[in-house]
C-alpha cells in the first residue's frame, strides 16, 4: 500500500449543503480539541477518574477497530506491516498526535504481532493537564485503545496496548507497547496489575474481555447496519429509475389492423403472468409495448425494471442483472443488488436479450425456471417472483442455429411471441403519428402549428422507415423545433436517396432482405456523417441507438 495514496483530506467527501463529512461510509465530525477536554473534565466529576478512563478507553477502541476496516476497504487487504503504518499515518492526519514507531514484530503462521512507539504531541496528554493537571497514571486513555482496536481489526485477534510511560504523569515521553499475548506477557500483567491498583484485577481483566467484544460486537452489527442501508439505497435508486419512465397509453396510436391484432394480444397475455417475447425491428416500439403489458398486468402498482442488455459491458451483465457480494472483483467495495432481486414481485423487461453472453443466458434460464440465483461472489440462494418480459430486433432462431443463443432460453421465452410490424407496413398509420408527434412537439416547443403540409406526407410515405416510429418522432421533432409558420413542412431523412418505391423491399424491380435493406441504410447514414459513429451528429444519434450497439451490428453486416 502506498501511504501517500491515504490522505484522509483527499479522501473526505464533504456535503455541505446537506452538513454532513465522511471518510468511506463513514460520517466524521471536526471538533475542537477543547471540546474532548471539557468531556473528559465533566465525565470525571459525573463518573470518576476510574469511569471515565474505562468510557473513554471503549471509545478509542471502537474508533480504531472501525478505522481499520475502512483503510481495508480502501486500500484493499496487503502485507500486516503495510496496514499497521497506516494506524500511525492516520493518527497525525487527524491531529491525535504524531507516532514515532520503535519495533514491530509479525508472524504470519501464529498471527503473532508485537509493537512499540512513542506519541508525540498527544492532544490527551495536552488536555489532561489543561482540565484537570497532572496525573498519577497514564493519561492517553483513547489513543492507546485506539492502537489496540485498529491492530485487533488488523490480526483478527485480540492485541492489548498499555502505555507504559506517560508525559501527563511526569515521564519524558508516551511510551506505548503491545503484543498479542498479553495474558501471558508477564510485563503486561504487572503493569495491569500496578495500573489498576486497589482494584480486583481478575475482575479488571474479565471487564475488559467483556467491554473488548462488546465492542467488537457493535462495531460488526454498525457494518451490518451500514450494508442494509446501502442494500435500500441501491433498490430506492432502481425503483426512482423505473418509475421516471411511466407509461403513456397515448402513444399506443395506430389503426392498422397488425397493429391492433398485436395490442388485442398483448392485453389477453397482461392478465397472466406468461413469459412474453417481443420481437421487431429497431424502432418499432418494443418497450412501449412491454410498459404497454405491464400497465395492465396485475404487478402493475410496482415499477418496470427494465434494462437494456446490448448497453451493459460484457464483464458487468451478470452483476447488473443478479447483483455482486462486496470482494467478488476488483472494485466490488460493497454489496449491489441485482436488478432481478429488486424487480421481485414485479416485471422485469429484458431488451436487446439476444446481446447476452452465453454464460449470462445460462443463468437467466435458470432464473425462469426456477426462480433463484446467486449473487456474483455469493454462496446463498436467492428466491424471486419476478415476470419477464423480453425484447429482440435480432431472428433468435438463427442465433440458435449459429450456436449464439441457448435453444432451451430461446423457448422458455417464446411463451407468448408478439411481432410488431414495421411502420412501413402499417399504412396510413405514418399519417396518424406525424400528426400525434407534430402536436407533441408543438406544445412543448410553443409553436403556432395548425397543419402538416400533405407533399410532406406524401414524401414520407416514400421513405423505407429502416428506424420505425422512432425514427419518425424524432423527423418530426426536428421539423417541429425548425418550423416558422403555420404549416409544418417535413422533408425525408437524407433526401430522396433514401426514398422508396410503393413496395417495401422492392429495388430496381428485384426484392432484397431486410437485412440487405438495414446494410444499405446504415451504410448510407455512415457515408452522410463521413464514418463517424458516436457522439454529436454521428450515426448512432441518427438513428437512435447505442454507439456500441451499431458498432456491433456494423460488424455483423460486414461493414466493419
Amino acid at each position: 500500500m502506498n501511504l501517500n495514496a491515504l490522505n484522509l483530506l483527499e479522501s473526505l467527501r464533504a456535503e455541505w449543503e446537506a452538513g454532513t463529512l465522511h471518510f468511506k461510509e463513514r460520517r466524521l465530525l471536526l471538533l475542537d480539541a477543547n471540546f474532548l477536554g471539557l468531556l473528559r473534565k465533566k465525565l470525571v466529576s459525573v463518573c470518576g477518574l476510574s469511569e471515565t478512563r474505562n468510557i473513554v478507553g471503549f471509545l478509542g477502541y471502537a474508533y480504531g477497530y472501525q478505522a481499520a476496516l475502512a483503510v481495508q476497504e480502501l486500500c484493499g487487504l496487503e502485507r500486516k506491516e503495510s496496514l499497521w503504518q497506516a494506524w500511525a499515518h492516520l493518527y497525525a492526519q487527524q491531529g491525535f498526535a504524531a507516532v514515532k514507531p520503535l519495533s514491530c514484530t509479525f508472524d504470519e503462521k501464529t498471527r503473532y504481532f508485537a509493537a512499540e512507539a512513542e506519541f508525540i504531541n498527544s492532544y490527551e496528554v495536552e488536555q489532561h493537564l489543561l482540565h484537570l493537571g497532572p496525573s498519577d497514571r497514564s493519561v492517553c486513555w483513547a489513543l492507546t485503545t485506539y492502537a489496540t482496536g485498529f491492530a485487533s481489526a488488523m490480526m483478527g485477534r485480540e492485541v492489548i496496548f498499555i502505555e507504559k510511560e506517560c508525559i501527563g504523569r511526569g515521564d519524558a515521553r508516551c511510551y506505548i507497547k503491545g503484543r498479542t499475548d498479553f495474558m501471558q506477557w508477564s510485563e503486561g500483567v504487572e503493569f495491569a496489575k500496578e495500573y489498576y491498583k486497589g482494584q480486583d484485577f481478575e475482575s479488571v481483566r474479565q471487564w475488559t474481555r467483556t467491554t473488548t467484544a462488546e465492542a467488537r460486537e457493535l462495531i460488526h452489527a454498525l457494518e451490518r447496519e451500514r450494508e442494509r442501508v446501502r442494500t435500500l439505497e441501491s433498490q430506492v435508486y432502481y425503483l426512482q429509475e423505473a418509475s421516471n419512465e411511466q407509461y403513456r397509453p397515448n402513444e399506443m396510436v395506430g389503426a392498422h389492423p397488425s397493429f391492433q391484432k398485436v395490442l388485442r394480444d398483448a392485453r389477453t397475455v397482461a392478465a397472466s403472468d406468461a413469459t412474453v417475447l417481443i420481437q421487431g425491428e429497431t424502432g418499432t416500439g418494443k418497450e412501449l409495448i412491454a410498459r404497454f403489458i405491464h400497465a395492465q398486468s396485475e404487478r402493475r402498482k410496482r415499477p418496470l425494471i427494465t434494462v437494456n442488455c446490448a448497453a451493459l459491458p460484457a464483464g458487468l451483465v451478470e452483476s447488473e442483472l443478479f447483483g455482486h457480494e462486496k470482494g467478488a472483483f476488483t472494485g466490488a467495495l460493497q454489496r449491489k443488488l441485482g436488478r432481478f432481486e429488486i424487480a421481485h414481485g414485479a416485471t422485469i423487461f429484458l431488451d436487446e436479450v439476444g446481446e447476452l453472453p452465453l454464460d449470462t443466458q445460462a443463468k437467466l434460464l435458470r432464473v425462469l425456471q426456477q426462480g433463484e440465483f446467486e449473487r456474483l461472489g455469493g454462496t446463498q440462494t436467492l428466491k424471486v417472483d419476478v415476470r419477464v418480459l423480453a425484447a429482440t430486433n435480432q431472428p433468435l432462431q438463427k442465433l440458435v442455429e449459429e450456436g449464439k443463443f441457448r435453444a432451451d432460453l430461446f423457448y422458455r421465452l417464446n411463451v407468448f411471441p408478439l411481432s410488431l410490424p414495421p411502420l412501413r407496413e402499417r399504412g396510413n398509420d405514418l399519417v396518424l403519428l406525424v400528426n400525434y408527434f407534430a402536436q407533441k412537439y408543438r406544445a412543448r416547443f410553443r409553436k403556432q402549428i395548425t397543419s402538416v403540409s400533405v407533399s410532406s406526407l406524401e414524401a414520407l410515405k416514400q421513405y423505407h422507415w429502416p428506424g420505425n416510429v422512432r425514427e419518425l418522432e424524432h423527423i418530426v421533432e426536428r421539423a417541429v423545433l425548425l418550423s416558422e409558420g403555420e404549416v409544418l413542412t417535413i422533408d425525408p431523412p437524407l433526401g430522396k436517396s433514401q426514398v422508396i418505391s410503393p413496395t417495401p423491399g422492392v429495388e430496381a424491380g428485384h426484392f432484397v432482405s431486410l437485412e440487405e435493406m438495414e446494410r444499405r441504410y446504415i451504410e448510407a447514414v455512415v457515408r452522410h456523417t463521413k464514418g463517424r459513429v458516436a457522439g454529436k451528429g454521428g450515426a448512432a444519434e441518427i438513428l437512435d441507438i447505442n454507439a456500441s450497439t451499431l458498432r456491433s451490428r456494423m460488424k455483423k453486416l460486414g461493414l466493419l
